[in-house]
């Protein structure tokens, strides 16, 4: 009989399914998306009946299109974004909608949780702390809707959900425990001290209590599911985490010097390294957070792939979408198509890309975008293509950082939405001056999930063999090094753009969150 693998890849606008084989060859695949609701600015939501039903239709799509005999399926990975936390009572119902991660309603609780002195905060480089993170969220929540945290009895992440939902069981992973909660393996667990220090003490009453390892196994698929799905009852459900770390496994980027590029509605830029470190300006180092013995360094950009949708949904004229059409291709094709024609730079139009916030390595939830450089002569194409250069402009401040902690780099491996554009991807060749690999398997989350699945059914001993055999690598992009020269004023100027003007989007942010309170 046949064996395969299913990797479920929970992201921002949909859930996402694959069916592999154990080689890594994806079969098929199946999506179904939900909603996101944004009650105020700064805030992000979505709804658990919404997740239930993608959840469900996308792992039905995969098999359907894959073709195979469901009952042929081993084993079931997943992740999910982070931190996106769920709030459940002794029953299992939800106390209030899940806060994703692009929610930074949290910032005084950030600004106050970076006050307080604590070796935890090492994962912050000891300085600012990222509004999104799993306490911000929770010491907003208890703060200012008392009634729901008291009610919530499980407090968790939304790849603790989708285990749940799957087997009836709830745990945490390693994963996610340490990028976003300050787990440290190394140090006996939670930093159960700090939480004291910032009035969350009794949140361990509410946390799952089993740790678990990436590819562990976490339950088995109960009946419910099965039936729905026709996957066999019983075959082991992996632990899994969050999506760009489990991406990582996908890209099989887990060799010191290598740097995993996840792109899509925001962008990680994720290390593996050999030693323990902290960094002003970016995130970890996370001990055991991904393969044992290893080391993780994050960077990160909330606003990247959505900006482009954003532009696209709100700018593009009935003009370009018949050109668009005349010439058979897609909104996006044409567009790159007419920005390949402009110089580096798009003619002087420089934009800070903070739709949401910074995260790395400003960490600055206050910050929002600036464009600046606009002419009489500047055209849509020309905005369009500033963005694609903003988010590469980003890309490499936080690639300083790195480098300037004695990081090195000798490539770049990326996956994700922006990778299926040529132009985009050259412009991050140029801008950053490294070479960039791409796998044949696009979906690299999804994939990496079904690496845990088959570390959990037995079939590799470990993530790294499985890696080692389920990802293949396709062609390399090549920096133009005349590019990369030009380039260097643009993100000087990007640089710029942002500490001149940071005063006055911390004012303008807040007298905003100040009115909307009223």
């Amino acid at each position: 009989m046949a064996e395969y693998l299913l990797g479920i890849d929970a992201g921002t606008e949909s859930i996402r399914t694959g069916v592999f084989d154990l080689e890594g060859n994806i079969l098929g695949f199946g999506s179904h998306p939900y909603k996101t609701y944004y009650k105020h600015p700064a805030w992000a939501e979505q709804k658990v009946e919404e997740w239930k039903e993608a959840l469900i239709k996308s792992i039905v799509e995969a098999i359907r299109i894959s073709g195979i005999n469901p009952k042929e399926v081993i084993a079931i990975g997943l992740d999910a974004t982070c931190c996106s936390v769920v709030f459940f009572d002794e029953n299992n119902k939800p106390t209030r909608d899940p806060i994703i991660w692009m929610d930074v309603r949290s910032s005084e609780e950030a600004k106050f949780i970076e006050s307080i002195d604590d070796p935890a905060r090492g994962y912050n480089g000891y300085s600012k702390v990222s509004a999104e993170w799993f306490p911000c969220k929770n010491l907003w929540v208890k703060r200012n809707q008392p009634e729901v945290y008291k009610k919530s009895k499980v407090i968790a992440e939304y790849t603790d959900w989708i285990t749940f939902e799957l087997t009836g069981e709830w745990t945490l992973g390693i994963n996610t425990t340490s990028v976003r909660e300050y787990y440290d393996n190394e140090k006996g667990g939670f930093p159960k001290g700090f939480y004291k220090k910032i009035g969350l003490e009794d949140i361990f009453e509410k946390l799952p209590r089993r740790v678990l390892k990436l590819g562990e196994v976490a339950g088995r698929l109960r009946k419910e599911i099965a039936d729905k799905t026709g996957l066999p009852e019983g075959i082991p459900v992996a632990q899994g985490g969050a999506d760009a770390f489990i991406a990582v496994i996908g890209l099989n980027a887990l060799k010191p010097g290598q740097l995993a590029y996840i792109t899509g509605s925001s962008h990680l830029l994720i290390g593996i390294s050999d030693k323990r470190f902290h960094v002003k300006g970016l995130f970890g180092t996370y001990p055991d957070a991904v393969i044992d013995d290893a080391y993780i360094i994050e960077g990160g950009q909330t606003s990247t792939g959505s900006v482009l949708k954003w532009f696209k949904i709100n700018f593009i004229n009935k003009k370009i979408e018949e050109e668009a059409s005349k010439q058979n291709l897609s909104i996006y094709q044409y567009m790159d198509k007419q920005a390949e024609k402009l110089p580096p730079g798009s003619e002087g139009v420089i934009i800070l890309e903070h739709w949401q916030e910074n995260r790395t390595p400003y960490v600055d939830p206050y910050s929002r975008v600036v464009i600046r450089g606009l002419s009489l002569k500047h055209t849509p194409v020309h905005i369009y293509r500033a963005i694609m250069e903003a988010v590469a402009y980003g890309t490499e401040v936080i690639l300083r950082v790195m480098k300037k902690s004695n990081f090195e780099i000798n490539e770049i491996i990326a996956c994700g939405g922006t990778t299926h554009s040529k132009l985009w991807l050259q412009i991050y060749a140029d801008v950053t001056g490294l070479p960039i690999k791409k796998t044949t398997t696009s979906e690299a989350a999804a994939l990496g999930s079904a690496v845990l699945g088959a570390v959990a059914a037995g079939k590799y001993n470990n993530i790294t063999e499985a890696a080692n055999k389920m990802v293949k690598f396709k062609e390399t992009v090549v920096p133009n090094m005349d590019n990369h020269k030009k380039y260097k004023f643009f993100i000087d100027q990007y640089e710029n753009t942002y500490s001149t003007l940071k005063d006055s989007a911390h004012t303008m942010s807040t007298h905003i969150s100040n009115s909307n309170k009223r």
